[in-house]
């Protein structure tokens, strides 16, 4: 049997001025045809499982293009429609095959496709016919009916931070062989609750998700049924779809299949109270830091968060932390080119002043005039070691650690979130040894960060991925909403974060 494959990822916060195009593709990952074997075999990635499924089951997988860039604003029609017509290329050229298997994210925009994702399911339905079709996507997915009735399996992640890529790219592997030795005829269900949740609350370690999660293994478990994916979905994609989602595909009962998406969609619906969010105040923060006995204290600037679509630049944290006075901690990090260009042509050990960060947009702050002595310079390869992308390389391109006001502030020239405790390992720290530790990230740090830290505790800052979604001013996604229109659904009772 021959499997063919391919990926497009990206999650487009269209409110993000950081244009995507092919170029923004190859700073983070654009590779062709075997290069996929090179980069992921033996990997705990989506296409590490996916390869892991083929071998295990005796296939021979085929690559076409695999495609991932940062999370950014809407990608342009040329990288698309190019990376589109790669895949699709591929597949022609593929020969005979047997059945696709895809990796997809799920909340991809492209100027021309408020729906990635359904396009290229599309595409390639045209060209595999009644073949098994199988994707795999991100918890983030905002999942349309194009989507759903193109592929024959679609499956999400379980978890966020993402630690279950490898485990559902074998899935769905495995759910293809099913299809193709007989013993599977899937049939899906699809419901959408009118809820748009913001990160912070998507968080799988805890509830409300993790009760969704729960209930849906529990389901999995019952005869007849072969996969749930739970969705939380990604706002800033300002798409019709966008939001929370149920799939359920059963083998071959329909009747079931929307009989458990609907006690899904009715029980996330019943604890909708349960995701609103409530970041804390810094300078709440900051007293908590400051009187800490144990240590390090993580604190997360989730407005900030590149792995949403953020700058990543921003300085509103950095700039409160000094005239906090706080020292003994670590910023991870500044997105700032510039910066670092400066640093390495100063040198390890030299001091630099320089107009740090705040070069993208006015919401994330502006820049900060600071005066940093050049700790560390790297390359800012490394790899992941932590339970996210195990083995897969990361790479912040040339890095500068800037020692400001008695903390290590990391300066890159490209835009990473700090998943891994690798990105210090690399740079020379040593987290456990800071008072603090600030990361750009809403979610995703916990996986290899919570072990660690003594408290985690979420920053109420400006920013692209704040959970203020009221204030966005989205135009596509479906109304009403909640949390954004409380009153039209008739829930008076309760006020969101983002009323007065």
């Amino acid at each position: 049997m021959r499997i063919v494959t391919g990926t497009i990822s990206h999650e487009t916060n269209v409110l993000s001025n950081i244009s995507t195009g092919l170029t923004e593709f190859k700073k983070r990952r654009l590779y062709y045809g075997d290069e996929l074997f090179t980069h992921f075999k033996g990997t705990k990635t989506p296409a590490g499982g996916i390869i892991q499924g083929c071998k295990v089951n005796g296939y021979e997988l085929v690559p076409t293009v695999f495609a991932s860039a940062t999370p950014s604003g809407t990608i342009n029609s040329e990288a698309f429609d190019t990376l589109l017509n790669d895949i699709l290329e591929g597949i022609r050229n593929a020969g005979d095959i047997d059945a696709a298997v895809l990796h997809l994210h799920g909340a991809g925009v492209s100027e021309n496709y408020p729906d990635i994702e359904g396009k290229v399911l599309k595409e390639v339905r045209a060209l595999v016919g009644s073949k098994p079709l199988a994707a795999t996507f991100d918890l983030h997915a905002n999942y349309t009916n194009l989507m759903v009735e193109s592929a024959d399996i679609l499956i999400g992640y379980d978890t966020y931070p993402h630690v279950d890529g490898y485990e559902r790219g074998v899935e769905a592997v495995n759910l293809t062989a099913k299809m193709l030795d007989g013993s599977l005829t899937p049939k899906k269900s699809f419901k959408q609750p009118p809820m748009l949740p913001a990160l912070q609350v998507q968080f799988t370690g805890r509830p409300p998700m993790s009760k969704l999660i729960s209930e849906a293994h529990r389901m999995e478990e019952m005869q007849g049924v072969e996969t749930i994916t739970v969705a939380a979905g990604f706002p800033w994609s300002d798409i019709h779809e966008a939001g929370m989602s149920f799939i359920v595909t059963t083998n071959d009962d329909q009747q079931l299949a929307d009989s458990l998406a609907q006690e899904l969609h009715d029980m996330a619906w019943n604890m909708r109270r349960d995701f609103l969010v409530k970041p804390t105040p810094m300078k709440e923060a900051f007293r908590q830091v400051k009187t800490a006995k144990e240590t390090p204290i993580v604190l997360a600037d989730i407005g900030d968060n590149p792995g949403g679509g953020a700058p990543e630049d921003g300085t509103v944290v950095l700039k409160a932390i000094l005239k906090e006075g706080l020292s003994g901690g670590v910023l991870a990090l500044i997105w700032d080119p510039d910066a670092v260009d400066m640093a390495i042509k100063a040198g390890i050990g030299e001091t630099i002043e320089v107009m740090l960060g705040g070069h993208t947009d006015e919401m994330h702050g502006a820049p900060v005039k600071v005066t940093g002595k050049v700790k560390v310079l790297s390359d800012g390869k490394f790899i992941n070691e932590g339970p996210m992308g195990t083995g897969s390389e990361s790479d912040s391109g040339p890095t500068a650690v800037l020692e400001i006001g008695g903390n290590d502030v990391i300066v890159t020239t490209k835009r990473i979130q700090p998943l891994d405790l690798a990105l210090y390992k690399n740079l020379g720290i040593d987290v456990t040894e800071k008072k603090f530790v600030v990361v750009k990230s809403s979610v995703h740090f916990r996986a290899s960060h919570e072990p660690v830290a003594a408290q985690v505790i979420e920053l109420d800052t400006p920013g692209l991925t704040s959970p203020r979604l009221a204030g966005f001013g989205f135009k596509n996604i479906r109304r009403p909403i909640f949390p954004l229109d409380i009153e039209m659904l008739g829930i008076t009772e309760l006020k969101s974060m983002d009323e007065p």
